[in-house]
Parts: C-alpha cells; sequence; structure tokens
C-alpha cells in the first residue's frame, strides 16, 4: 500500500472539502483602540465584549485588543477598519467631519442628555435605514453616545452663557465650536492628553467633556468648576471590517451578530451612563470641585442661546431634516 499516496489524496479532500464548505483558517482580530489599556473604553466596552466573544468563537479564532494608538491615530480609526490594518475599532464619527454626517445629530444641545438617550436615537436611526449610506463599508457592532458633556471651566464657573463669552475652550468637534460661537465663545481643538497642560497655562480657560475624562487627565486640578448643562455628546461606534466578518464561519459570525446592533448598544449606554454617574458621585462627595447646577429660570437661558442649533445642523447636512424631525421625536419620546 502507498501510504503517502494515500495520505495526499485525504490531504487534498479535506482541502476541497475546506474550499466547499467555507472553512476559514482561524486567525487572531485585531481590536483597536486610541485609548490606553486601562482607558475607560478600552478596558470597560472593547476588551469586556472581547472577553465575551472570544470563548463561543470556533477554535483559534480570537479577537484581540490593540490599545493605544498602536495601529493608527484617533482620526484613523475608521480608515483603519476599512483597510483592513485593524479588523474592529472603536471610531469618532466627528474626528472626520463628511464621513459619518447623520450620526452627528447627537451633537444637538439636550439632544442626548445620556449615553442611554443618545443610543436610543441612534439605534433606531440605524434600525430604520437612516444610517446606511454611511456605514455601508462596515459592519456595525454599535453605535451608541457618550453622556452629554458638561462644561469645565478654570475660573468661577458659568451660570449662564453670558459667563462663556470671549473665552476659548476645548471643543469636542466643528460643530462644538459652532455652538460656543452662539454664545460668544471660542472652540480650540486640543488632543486629550494636552488639555490638562493648555489649561493649566491658560491656553483655553475650559472645555466641553465628559466625567471619566474628567478623572483620567485629573482636570479637577485646573477646571475645579463644572457646569451642569449637558452641552453636546459625541456619536461612537464600534465597527468592524466587512471583509473580516464574511471570512468568519456562519457560526462565529452569529456570535457577532449576537453581541452586535441595539443589544450591545444598549449594554455599551448602560456601562457609560453607570460610569459617569459615579465619577460625578464621586467628586461631588470629595468636595474639591463646584458643582454649577441649574434651575429652570438658568437653564431657559442657555435653551435660548442655543435655540438656534437644530437649524444649523440640519443647513450644515444636506438631506439631515428627516434624520433630525426622527432623532427629535425620539429624544422626545420616554
Amino acid at each position: 500500500m502507498n501510504c503517502n499516496r494515500i495520505n495526499r489524496s485525504l490531504a487534498c479532500a479535506a482541502l476541497a472539502m475546506a474550499i466547499a464548505t467555507g472553512i476559514a483558517e482561524a486567525r487572531e482580530f485585531r481590536v483597536s483602540s486610541f485609548e490606553p489599556a486601562q482607558g475607560f473604553y478600552s478596558a470597560q466596552i472593547l476588551q469586556a465584549w472581547i472577553d465575551e466573544v472570544n470563548p463561543k468563537l470556533s477554535e483559534g479564532n480570537a479577537f484581540k485588543l490593540y490599545p493605544g494608538s498602536i495601529l493608527g491615530a484617533p482620526p484613523a480609526q475608521a480608515e483603519l477598519v476599512k483597510k483592513g490594518v485593524a479588523d474592529v475599532a472603536l471610531v469618532v464619527p466627528t474626528y472626520t467631519p463628511g464621513l459619518f454626517p447623520m450620526s452627528s445629530v447627537v451633537e444637538i444641545p439636550a439632544m442626548a442628555p445620556t449615553s442611554a438617550k443618545g443610543t436610543a436615537i441612534l439605534s433606531a436611526l440605524a434600525d430604520e435605514g437612516a444610517l446606511e449610506a454611511e456605514y455601508a463599508d462596515y459592519k456595525v457592532i454599535a453605535v451608541f453616545t457618550t453622556p452629554g458633556y458638561r462644561i469645565f471651566l478654570s475660573g468661577d464657573g458659568a451660570e449662564s452663557p453670558a459667563d462663556l463669552e470671549g473665552l476659548k475652550l476645548r471643543t469636542p468637534s466643528p460643530f462644538g465650536s459652532k455652538l460656543f460661537g452662539m454664545m460668544g465663545a471660542s472652540g480650540v481643538s486640543i488632543p486629550a492628553p494636552q488639555v490638562y497642560e493648555n489649561l493649566e497655562r491658560n491656553v483655553v480657560s475650559g472645555a466641553a467633556w465628559v466625567m471619566d475624562a474628567y478623572k483620567t487627565f485629573r482636570l479637577d486640578e485646573v477646571a475645579p468648576s463644572i457646569t451642569d448643562i449637558r452641552f453636546t455628546a459625541s456619536p461612537m461606534a464600534i465597527l468592524m471590517n466587512k471583509a473580516a466578518y464574511e471570512s468568519l464561519p456562519e457560526e462565529d459570525r452569529a456570535v457577532i451578530d449576537s453581541m452586535s446592533g441595539r443589544t450591545a448598544a444598549e449594554w455599551v449606554a448602560s456601562i457609560v451612563d453607570t460610569k459617569d454617574a459615579e465619577i460625578e458621585k464621586a467628586f461631588r462627595e470629595k468636595g474639591n470641585v463646584t458643582f454649577i447646577d441649574l434651575d429652570d429660570a438658568q437653564r431657559e437661558k442657555w435653551n435660548e442661546a442655543l435655540a438656534g442649533a437644530p437649524a444649523l445642523w440640519a443647513e450644515e447636512n444636506a438631506g439631515g431634516e428627516a434624520v433630525l424631525k426622527r432623532a427629535t421625536e425620539i429624544a422626545a419620546g420616554d
């Protein structure tokens, strides 16, 4: 008996079967984060998602976190996924103006005071097809939002929009700068790790940001006043390379699907809002930060100053009127 011939035949048959049934070669899938490994979204969202998914995948297939912008800078994350440099990435759509225009509707003031509310808006828009064009090149794991941004200031804080007049503030996005402009302030784009230094040197007087960043970057040392206005919010997304997703065997795609879409987005939002509340509570109890809690009359002044924001957003995003109308309906609901 010619064993070599038999073994070769068996190997060829196995290869043919693998090709015929679409069995993919097991491999590592790279998950990119611009945050360090200990950062909130790296540790509590991406790594937690990986830990949930990996044990359910076929043997040899696994996702691995590449944190700290190892694979590319924050604004490059969407392109890294599209080109396959990363298989999955945490993406901030507003870092690449024009690529994800409809997702930015949650930047409108009061649209997304919490991640839960903003995530409900984006999830509904995604389910209804309103975001289909801008995410056509990706497998969407989740679209969600930050909590509403407070305003952190180095001085006495702001009770009314007039208190911001003439100030330079770190802005979350180009649209955020225009919102500042409505109140007589100027937006300055500053990378997250450099915000502390710029506040300390009085290059800027404050920032619109989230509480986890306030804690991570120790901004209580240089911006000890917080106006609890929930000024704006940022859309966020976890995106997967479509070809990488399609290369997985059917049972592994089913695992990914079970941890994608509205289910995944609501899971993320619950973690985000819980952590946001915990951090705020800790700072209030510590007592080294002044929180300016607005009454109804004060809040109305902010609403009046920012009343033109929806029209401005619609003007800047062609074809967005229907998205704005739907987002406003969802935001108004319980």
